[in-house]
């Protein structure tokens, strides 16, 4: 089977010709690889523990790490697609009423319009500071140490099979019956 060619035009308006499988392989480059989430869970135990950003101060509520979704490209923040969440950096303590439960809160209405309109401030500015006072950037340019893979054991192919015995803790019940399905003679 060959490859079908086409013509395409650069910017210039050149002609040039290229394959199905070679335009399959530019597009392919093309997409957004997902980078995998980066945690520290020391950072939310300290915005944990801050309070909340949006209460008043002396109230005392439950403080939940709330995460910054919409994206801000000046600073480098990336969008968060669905069933995505942003690195831990991007946290800021929220309780739960201004959190998940209250009638304007962040999940419940567009985080722009929550931060910005309702609020007034830039959420982005505090969890950069939460960022640098909990010690994540400075964690976040320490050299990573590698988890040694598990070593696997080989099973010994002549050892006898292991017998399944039935727990102590595991009640006895009566035996099981047949429902009259016997396998009839063959």
């Amino acid at each position: 089977m060959g490859d079908v060619h086409r013509d395409e035009r650069d910017k210039s308006g050149q002609k040039f010709s290229l394959s199905k499988l070679d335009k399959f392989r530019v597009d392919d480059m093309t997409l957004r690889q997902r980078t995998p989430r980066q945690r520290d869970d020391v950072h939310l135990a300290f915005v944990r523990a801050s309070g909340c950003v949006v209460c008043p101060k002396g109230v005392n509520r439950h403080t939940e790490a709330a995460h910054i979704r919409f994206a801000c490209i000046a600073i480098g923040k990336p969008a968060t697609g669905m069933q995505e969440k942003p690195d831990d950096k991007w946290t800021v303590g929220l309780c739960d009423y201004h959190h998940r439960t209250g009638i304007l809160a962040q999940h419940k209405i567009s985080e722009e319009r929550f931060w910005f309109e309702i609020h007034g401030r830039n959420p982005f500015e505090i969890a950069a500071r939460l960022w640098i006072e909990s010690g994540g950037a400075a964690r976040a340019l320490e050299p990573k140490t590698a988890k040694r893979p598990k070593k696997i054991k080989a099973r010994d192919r002549d050892a006898p099979k292991r017998k399944i015995r039935s727990s102590p803790n595991f009640p006895q019940g009566r035996k099981l019956q047949s429902r009259g399905f016997e396998k009839g003679p063959a």
